[in-house]
């Protein structure tokens, strides 16, 4: 039975559309979607993981070797400055060991500006991919808002959910990712003087950064929370006078009521996984290059704190401004990721009364 309402409400609701749209657009990812959201519908989430995670099968391409590479680099590029640096008293004229060390200083930014450009193009591509994968699928959720919470409820967080692709598209990839683009170039620029003059700049920089992404979140999430204290209301009395009105109806008034109520938890049921199919297929989306993005982060934080033991302080501060960069970028497609998340969230325990 929970097979055959599965594949109902499949067709019905334009998943399987919508499924065919996501193959196309993201080829990389292959599961059954119909399969998990029977498995989710039956309650058995950890088969759904599963399932979904079976995609990922061979997705994630060894990064080994490139991260290996990367932070002997680092070493021993750190270790080659300390060299220039410390032994300078053994040449002759200073500005030999000078320019030995800003040799060495422009090889190793080179390096680290390569590897930012590669995070960089990583976080654009989630952020498209999640701004994608959500155009797909609002439609579908916010119908099964709609046929469970109210056309109030569904009316407003469908504003919402425009609102956060619009601020993704926007804020994120036109103001966000330039000002860290700013932030890496000023660290390098930071480095050519051995008092480091644009070290307050940069601090005041991150925290700029730091506090739009925090903004954003606290917007989104407090106006979703705002939005469901009145929304929901409205809807929840519209419901009450329709179903009194139902029970009213003299011979067959507690049968139909006991059939609006049925309906109406199938309707809340089936909202909530779809809400539960879109946040997990939304996860496996953006898991592998979040993974890389942690990788790349951490390898150049490490050989950051390894390097400064020996080298050069404005060898270590660049590269670990630079990972942190990296960090801002990673905080920036988890801040997207988890506005969706939130939203889903907000809408599974709110609109209408969840399971």
């Amino acid at each position: 039975m929970e097979v055959d309402v599965n594949g109902l409400f499949w067709e019905e609701m334009g998943m399987d559309s919508a499924a065919v749209d996501f193959r196309q657009l993201f080829p990389e990812y292959t599961f059954d979607g119909k399969a998990v959201m029977e498995l989710i519908l039956q309650g058995r989430i950890w088969a759904a993981l599963k399932e979904l995670c079976g995609g990922l099968s061979g997705a994630f391409s060894s990064q080994t070797g490139e991260l290996r590479t990367l932070f002997v680099t680092i070493l021993i590029l750190g270790i080659a400055a300390a060299v220039f640096v410390n032994f300078a008293d053994l040449f002759q004229d200073h500005q030999v060991s000078d320019i030995a060390f800003y040799c060495v200083y422009m090889l190793l930014t080179g390096v680290l500006l390569n590897v930012y450009a590669g995070t960089s193009s990583v976080v654009r591509e989630i952020l498209d991919s999640v701004t994608v994968f959500m155009k797909l699928y609002i439609p579908t959720y916010i119908v099964a808002v709609g046929s469970a919470s109210g056309i109030a409820s569904a009316a407003a967080y469908y504003h919402i959910l425009l609102f956060i692709i619009y601020l993704i598209e926007w804020g994120y990839l036109t103001i966000l990712m330039p000002m860290v683009y700013v932030y890496v170039m000023l660290t390098v620029i930071n480095g050519i003087w051995m008092e480091e003059k644009l070290t307050l700049l940069l601090e005041l920089l991150n925290k700029a950064i730091g506090f739009c992404i925090k903004l954003t979140l606290g917007i989104i999430t407090g106006f979703s929370l705002l939005q469901a204290m009145i929304s929901p209301v409205i809807d929840s009395l519209q419901t009450s006078a329709l179903k009194k009105a139902v029970s009213a109806i003299p011979g067959i008034g507690g049968l139909t009521e006991g059939m609006f109520e049925m309906v109406a938890g199938s309707a809340v049921l089936i909202r909530n996984s779809i809400g539960l199919y879109i946040t997990l297929v939304l996860l496996l989306l953006c898991s592998i290059p979040v993974f890389k993005l942690v990788l790349y982060t951490g390898v150049i934080k490490l050989g950051a704190a390894l390097a400064g033991i020996v080298s050069d302080k404005r060898i270590s501060n660049c590269t670990n401004r630079v990972g942190d960069g990296n960090l801002m970028l990673l905080k920036i497609a988890l801040s997207s990721i988890g506005m969706f998340v939130i939203q889903i969230a907000i809408i599974t325990y709110t609109a209408g009364g969840g399971l």
